[in-house]
């Protein structure tokens, strides 16, 4: 990594740290669900910088938020593994076709929380595997409203950055 790149994810990790406690349930009914913005700037640094700049925003930011937040160590590893999914599929294709990287990179990720899920609920919540079931609705429309609200976000702010820093 070059000195500008390695200022870039500094200043991104930070941004997303601070936007991370922007955090709310999109479903009341399953509050342990809660949508955060901060996969949006990992995302905006991924395109122009490469995936694993990207990743490093989800780890930096995802470390800061459970010393200094969280103390959940399964939902931060959960969110990174979220993180790395969405925004590795995203840049990946996003040169390509920008309305399939997202769709591609929001749907991956949805399967794999909702396969991640059926392990760690029971787990986690020490519960019958009949408590996932019963969340499986949500956790499939919280992924897809969550990473569908990111994959959108992304693309008139990357419109937007690549007139600021001439990104591309």
């Amino acid at each position: 990594m070059n000195t500008k790149k390695i200022s870039l994810v500094g200043v991104f990790s930070a941004v997303a740290l601070a936007v991370m406690f922007i955090e709310f349930p999109i479903f009341p009914a399953a509050s342990f669900l809660k949508y955060d913005p901060s996969d949006i700037v990992a995302l905006l640094v991924a395109i122009p910088y490469g995936i694993s700049s990207g990743f490093t925003v989800i780890v930096i930011k995802d470390i800061l938020y459970y010393l200094i937040k969280s103390g959940d160590i399964v939902g931060i590893l959960m969110n990174i593994i979220a993180g790395f999914s969405f925004v590795f599929f995203a840049a990946k294709f996003w040169n390509k076709n920008r309305i399939l990287a997202g769709s591609l990179a929001t749907i991956v990720t949805t399967i794999l929380m909702v396969a991640i899920n059926a392990v760690v609920v029971p787990f986690y919540f020490k519960a019958p595997f009949s408590l996932y079931l019963k969340f499986l609705p949500w956790i499939i429309a919280f992924n897809l409203i969550k990473f569908g609200i990111d994959f959108v976000a992304v693309i008139p702010l990357t419109k937007y950055l690549d007139k600021v820093f001439r990104l591309d």
